[in-house]
């Protein structure tokens, strides 16, 4: 079994009652970070013990318990919930108390059970080095027919998710447009499964979704011309859900 997931959050039980606002708050929040450190964990293919394949640490201002396993195959880790510093940076580009929170917990949990301890520890530091950026490529195609070169990247950050598109000419090797197409709230599963494939036809540029489905439609003619002439596609509620505070970034 190979360790999976990596998150930090406050005490599910505890202020689900006492402040969920709160909760889900901090949640928000952290959801890049817990998003990063995942995704860097899965890339390095460490086996535990196979007891558990994610390592949770819970904030809280109750007293601590030592580690244990609970749930599904979760490495509980809890430590003390420092509310005065939360409310100084919440909100900011200060991310120093959330990685705080993820090397204690590491350490912690590294008196527990085997965890590849070096190797997080210095993934939090190539994360500070890296100016706190969560960004990856979801996909890249050429469509040598169109003469088109199509990039999806993600910008995954504390206020928001973002989808980039960014389409180039390919015979020349120039940039066509660039901008924002989708951009949710930040949050755990928000935007999952809101962007899957590039397809071209006659007259458009389509983004699909995990279900297939046509979710974002761009005019092709238009890009031709330095310019991005998109829709969300769906009702309302997805609309409105998939254009969180967007700005049409048109090149």
């Amino acid at each position: 079994m190979n360790l999976y997931y990596i998150n930090i959050g406050l005490d599910y039980d505890h202020y689900i009652e006492k402040n969920n606002k709160l909760r889900y708050e901090f949640q928000q929040f952290t959801s890049f970070i817990c998003d990063y450190f995942s995704k860097s964990i899965r890339k390095l293919k460490f086996k535990t013990d196979g007891t558990f394949n994610m390592i949770a640490i819970q904030l809280s201002e109750k007293d601590v318990n030592k580690c244990s396993i609970i749930l599904d195959k979760v490495l509980n880790v809890e430590l003390p919930f420092d509310l005065d510093r939360y409310e100084k940076i919440k909100g900011s580009s200060d991310f120093s108390y959330y990685l705080d929170v993820l090397e204690k917990g590491f350490l912690k949990a590294a008196e527990f059970k085997d965890i590849p301890l070096e190797y997080l520890l210095s993934e939090i530091e190539e994360f500070k080095q890296g100016g706190y950026k969560n960004e990856w490529i979801h996909k890249k195609k050429r469509f040598k027919d169109e003469d088109l070169e199509v990039t999806l990247k993600c910008c995954y950050t504390t206020y928001y998710s973002q989808l980039w598109i960014y389409i180039d000419q390919i015979h020349t090797k120039k940039n066509l447009v660039y901008s924002v197409v989708l951009q949710t709230e930040a949050g755990v599963g928000i935007h999952e499964g809101m962007y899957k494939d590039i397809l071209v036809n006659s007259n458009a540029i389509v983004i699909t979704d995990k279900s297939d489905t046509p979710r974002i439609k761009i005019n092709k003619i238009k890009v031709f011309e330095n310019l991005l002439d998109f829709e969300i596609l769906g009702d309302k509620e997805i609309v409105e859900l998939l254009s969180f505070n967007i700005k049409n970034n048109n090149s």
